[in-house]
Protein backbone atom coordinates (compact mmCIF):
# COMPACT_ATOMS: atom_id res chain seq x y z
CA UNK A 1 0.00 0.00 0.00
CA UNK A 2 1.33 3.41 -1.02
CA UNK A 3 1.07 6.09 1.66
CA UNK A 4 0.67 9.62 0.34
CA UNK A 5 2.11 12.54 2.32
CA UNK A 6 -0.49 14.74 4.00
CA UNK A 7 0.77 17.87 2.23
CA UNK A 8 1.65 16.99 -1.36
CA UNK A 9 4.50 18.85 -3.03
CA UNK A 10 2.68 20.49 -5.94
CA UNK A 11 5.86 21.44 -7.80
CA UNK A 12 7.25 17.92 -7.69
CA UNK A 13 3.89 16.50 -8.73
CA UNK A 14 3.78 18.81 -11.77
CA UNK A 15 7.29 17.82 -12.80
CA UNK A 16 6.57 14.12 -12.34
CA UNK A 17 3.35 14.48 -14.33
CA UNK A 18 5.27 16.18 -17.15
CA UNK A 19 7.82 13.33 -17.21
CA UNK A 20 5.05 10.72 -17.32
CA UNK A 21 3.13 12.45 -20.11
CA UNK A 22 6.03 13.70 -22.27
CA UNK A 23 8.04 10.49 -21.79
CA UNK A 24 11.52 11.90 -22.50
CA UNK A 25 14.00 9.20 -23.53
CA UNK A 26 16.91 10.97 -21.81
CA UNK A 27 16.78 13.59 -19.10
CA UNK A 28 18.94 14.90 -16.27
CA UNK A 29 17.51 16.03 -12.94
CA UNK A 30 18.32 19.59 -11.94
CA UNK A 31 17.72 21.34 -8.64
CA UNK A 32 14.51 22.99 -9.86
CA UNK A 33 13.55 20.88 -12.87
CA UNK A 34 14.97 18.64 -15.57
CA UNK A 35 17.03 18.95 -18.72
CA UNK A 36 15.56 16.94 -21.59
CA UNK A 37 18.39 15.77 -23.86
CA UNK A 38 18.93 14.26 -27.29
CA UNK A 39 15.77 15.55 -28.96
CA UNK A 40 16.05 14.86 -32.71
CA UNK A 41 13.47 17.51 -33.69
CA UNK A 42 14.20 20.13 -31.05
CA UNK A 43 11.81 22.86 -32.24
CA UNK A 44 8.90 20.43 -32.51
CA UNK A 45 9.60 18.89 -29.11
CA UNK A 46 9.91 22.30 -27.41
CA UNK A 47 6.56 23.30 -28.92
CA UNK A 48 4.98 20.02 -27.79
CA UNK A 49 6.39 20.45 -24.27
CA UNK A 50 5.01 24.01 -24.06
CA UNK A 51 1.59 22.82 -25.27
CA UNK A 52 1.58 20.00 -22.70
CA UNK A 53 2.40 22.41 -19.86
CA UNK A 54 -0.32 24.82 -21.02
CA UNK A 55 -3.01 22.18 -21.63
CA UNK A 56 -2.38 20.38 -18.33
CA UNK A 57 -2.11 23.60 -16.30
CA UNK A 58 1.30 22.59 -14.94
CA UNK A 59 3.31 25.13 -12.96
CA UNK A 60 6.36 24.66 -15.18
CA UNK A 61 8.21 26.71 -17.78
CA UNK A 62 10.16 25.54 -20.83
CA UNK A 63 13.56 27.10 -21.52
CA UNK A 64 15.61 26.64 -24.67
CA UNK A 65 18.65 28.62 -25.77
CA UNK A 66 21.42 28.40 -28.37
CA UNK A 67 23.83 26.64 -26.00
CA UNK A 68 21.34 23.87 -25.19
CA UNK A 69 20.40 23.61 -28.88
CA UNK A 70 23.95 22.51 -29.71
CA UNK A 71 23.26 19.21 -27.95
CA UNK A 72 19.52 19.16 -28.77
CA UNK A 73 18.26 19.86 -25.26
CA UNK A 74 15.84 22.08 -23.37
CA UNK A 75 14.99 22.62 -19.71
CA UNK A 76 11.73 22.20 -17.86
CA UNK A 77 11.76 24.29 -14.67
CA UNK A 78 9.36 24.69 -11.80
CA UNK A 79 7.68 28.08 -11.43
CA UNK A 80 8.20 29.49 -7.93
Amino acid sequence: MKIEPSTPNIKRDDLERFIQLFEPSKYKRLRNGIEVRGQPELELNVAMAKALVLNQGLRLTIISDANMATYRAFEVREIH
